[in-house]
């Protein structure tokens, strides 16, 4: 079979898309999105400067690109492991709070158990917490939109009184708990204990335990 030019060039381009990908995720998390530019990007993935602006349109669409391989593993990881408790149990009503709450929160605690590393999670909040009006991927705004039904449709078995709009509400109180403690965790226990010693590696799956019977509390349950 003939090879044309261009199928014998598609691998090539695919390539070097990959390259620029993962060269972005790792300077992004490493040093945020606004000090790293596109000549580092490209610089660090060994290829021409071009090249960003040929596959991703420029730096922007290569920090949407970026995006949804941050975000939309954690939100996938959160509705699987849902879907999984309520097979397990049959149904939402027999799953316990504790673990609709750690299928919601345990991907952003440990954003590592799908592949996102948690220094970039933590920059792409920062980054839509100081520049609001900044747009999510379509896609990805999709998967949070199924985020919150799935849970909210969970958490209403449970919560029968409280609205949707209650609910979400909710949620998203208890999602703020968890990055917050996740990014500041360490400087608050130092800041707490007088200031005093260098910041305490925090036991990420006991701060996990923790935050789900704070978020309980916050719903109006009673953690076991």
């Amino acid at each position: 079979m003939t090879v044309t030019p261009a199928q014998a060039y598609r691998p090539v381009q695919v390539e070097t898309r990959e390259q620029i990908l993962k060269a972005a995720w790792d300077l992004f998390a490493e040093r945020g999105f606004e000090d790293v530019s596109v000549r580092d990007v490209t610089n660090a993935a060994g290829v021409n400067l071009a090249s960003v602006s040929y596959h991703f349109g420029g730096k922007e669409g290569l920090i949407q690109e970026t995006v949804k391989l941050c975000m939309n593993p954690i939100n996938e990881y959160r509705i699987n492991l849902l879907k999984k408790a309520i097979e397990e149990h049959g149904s939402a009503e027999n799953v316990p709070l504790e673990t609709i709450m750690n299928a919601l929160m345990r991907p952003a605690v440990m954003p590592e158990e799908c592949g996102v590393r948690s220094g970039l999670m933590l920059r792409l909040v920062a980054r839509y917490l100081i520049e609001s009006d900044y747009n999510i991927p379509s896609v990805s705004r999709n998967l949070y939109t199924d985020v919150f039904q799935t849970f909210a449709m969970a958490l209403k078995a449970h919560f029968p009184k409280l609205t949707g709009p209650q609910l979400v509400k909710r949620i998203v109180f208890a999602s703020g708990a968890v990055i917050y403690y996740h990014g500041v965790g360490k400087l608050a226990m130092q800041l707490s204990a007088g200031g005093h010693g260098d910041p305490q590696e925090i036991d990420r799956e006991a701060m996990l335990a923790e935050v789900i019977d704070f978020s309980i509390y916050g719903f109006g349950g009673q953690p076991e």
